[in-house]
């Protein structure tokens, strides 16, 4: 795979969490005080995260090193992380909405 394949699928994935950040925030919005308390601080720890990402992703890109196999496996490992969490609290985020 070519480093510019490879940013341009993870620049898809990072919009991809950015859209579930946000749709994740509108529900907050929609909870009572006490809800939203619990859930902003997740919302902004995963924001730090996605922010991350894309800034690592931007550098390999505009870096292009010849030899990117250790920043893949850095970014594999970070986007497998982030995904998770992300994937984790936005079905949280859905059920308690359903719950209210």
């Amino acid at each position: 795979m070519k480093v510019q394949d490879y940013c341009k699928a993870m620049k898809a994935e990072v919009s991809a969490w950015k859209e579930k950040l946000e749709a994740m925030k509108k529900t907050a919005d929609g909870y009572g005080t006490e809800q939203k308390e619990k859930v902003l601080p997740l919302i902004g720890q995963l924001e730090q995260e996605v922010v991350a990402a894309q800034m690592r992703v931007d550098q390999l890109e505009n870096e292009c090193p010849s030899d990117w196999s250790p920043m893949k496996n850095e970014l594999d490992e970070l986007f497998g992380t982030v995904g998770s969490k992300i994937n984790h609290q936005f079905q949280e985020v859905s059920s308690r909405e359903a719950m209210w």
